[in-house]
């Protein structure tokens, strides 16, 4: 049996990779093929899908967030830990492993599985339910006056203080901030060849984010991109080769393809200019959304938004929403089903922008208005998935406001051209495949 280590490099689809020159890793790989992602084509709901060959419809990972509020059945699976009346009520990048309806494609296998900085790798609150022997995610933990005491979670506990003295502390900043760059993807390609020479697993899973910034803060028809590749290419090169000495099977995938965007949707701010929405001042006077008697909320996440509506009010929600400028198409019922997405935890509508667009989860009328944590990198205190967060306003000393910033969104299926890669030295099994054929095919050669 061949060992797998199966690395995601986030945002590699077949137009990036094709564009670029120069590769000499991902070039070196003798199989290579397209495959269709699930919608929504997303962090989490793609993980979620490589790893149980199931769509958002069983394994329930319906965005990178969720909506939480009056749902004590989801505050079980939550980390409330630190920010938690904002997670009870919406929760972006919740990390257990217990959230998900399906089971992955490894368990009662018997091998031994390491997951590194994989979404809902982590047990549940209670310590039960990890995904995988190994894991090390990120996680940072804080002194009461904010110090940082640790920028990770691993399992064995030591895991992560061991490569910590080795590779120094993961650079946390260079993960998800303004300074998001090429230094986290280079520790974790690090740690990564640690855990696979001296944990030895069978089946390894690594999250590459590099690409994922510019490809945002820039879009993908930036030039800028092609070098982001080719240093991407460089940071896999030692531990491919170390795989590949092993007598192991390396495996690269994408998750999705970036679109050009130039313009944002601001749905919540249509609901509440519409009486849908309505709002209740936090301790310094400024606005929540107040979920017990708004009518209509929209959880947005890129180029796709979960929208939450009362019934009685369903139909003017959608055609307010359709009327947008920006907004391609208002699913619900049905057209859920059609695409593998009606969950229970999938909002009554969901929106899809034009490839052009994205959403973002602003309802204030000013600045006077905001929040403290929209002026800052906070995750778990927004109600949606901010990339503004990699934009930093030096004359305001805080995280850029201004969403005509973003320059590149993602979440859409409908173009071959931003379907994801895999790269393999295996045989695949046709020349396009789709997203949930991946976890049988990683089985087999698993299990071979």
């Amino acid at each position: 049996m061949a060992r797998l280590c199966v690395i995601l490099v986030a945002g590699l689809d077949r137009s990036l990779l094709a564009r670029t020159t120069g590769l000499k890793i991902l070039s070196s790989f003798t199989h290579q093929t397209n495959y269709s992602p699930v919608l929504p084509a997303v962090t989490s709901t793609m993980q979620a899908t490589l790893t149980t060959g199931q769509p958002p419809a069983k394994h329930g990972i319906i965005a990178n967030g969720l909506l939480t509020h009056n749902r004590p059945d989801l505050h079980l699976h939550l980390d409330l830990s630190n920010n938690a009346p904002f997670r009870k009520e919406v929760s972006f990048w919740e990390q257990s492993n217990s959230l998900l309806q399906s089971p992955r494609f490894w368990q009662g296998s018997g091998k031994k599985v390491a997951m590194l900085f994989w979404q809902n790798s982590m047990p549940d609150p209670a310590g039960n339910n990890p995904a995988a022997d190994i894991v090390l995610t990120p996680k940072p933990s804080h002194t009461p006056d904010g110090k940082a005491l640790t920028a990770c979670w691993s399992h064995p506990a030591d895991l992560y203080t061991t490569l910590a003295a080795k590779l120094g502390p993961f650079p946390l900043h260079n993960y998800w901030s303004p300074m998001a760059g090429l230094p986290s993807s280079q520790w974790i390609l690090q740690s990564a060849e640690y855990v696979w020479c001296e944990l030895h697993p069978d089946l390894q899973f690594v999250y590459v984010p590099h690409l994922d910034y510019n490809l945002q803060r820039l879009g993908p028809s930036h030039p800028a991109n092609i070098k982001d590749l080719q240093d991407v290419d460089a940071a896999l090169a030692p531990l491919i080769a170390r795989v590949r000495a092993d007598g192991g099977t390396p495996v690269i995938l994408g998750d999705y393809g970036m679109y050009d965007v130039t313009t944002p949707i601001l749905p919540n701010l249509a609901l509440r200019n519409a009486g849908l929405l309505t709002t209740r001042p936090d301790a310094d006077g400024k606005l929540l959304v107040d979920h017990e008697t708004t009518q209509a909320f929209a959880l947005v996440d890129h180029q796709i938004a979960h929208v939450y509506t009362k019934p009685e009010v369903l139909h003017d929600t959608r055609r307010l929403l359709q009327k947008l400028p920006g907004v391609h198409v208002v699913l619900s019922g049905k057209d859920l089903a059609n695409f593998h997405i009606d969950h229970p935890r999938t909002g009554d509508l969901l929106v899809l922008a034009h490839p052009h667009a994205w959403f973002a989860h602003d309802w204030w009328l000013s600045d006077a208005e905001k929040p403290k944590w929209q002026f800052t990198v906070d995750i778990h205190a927004k109600p949606g998935y901010d990339p503004r967060e990699l934009f930093f306003d030096p004359a305001r000393k805080c995280i850029a406001q201004d969403p005509a910033l973003v320059k590149g969104s993602h979440g859409l299926i409908g173009d071959p051209a931003k379907w994801p890669v895999l790269l393999s030295d295996s045989p695949l099994l046709t020349d396009t495949i789709q997203s949930t054929q991946i976890a049988p095919w990683l089985k087999a050669m698993l299990l071979c």
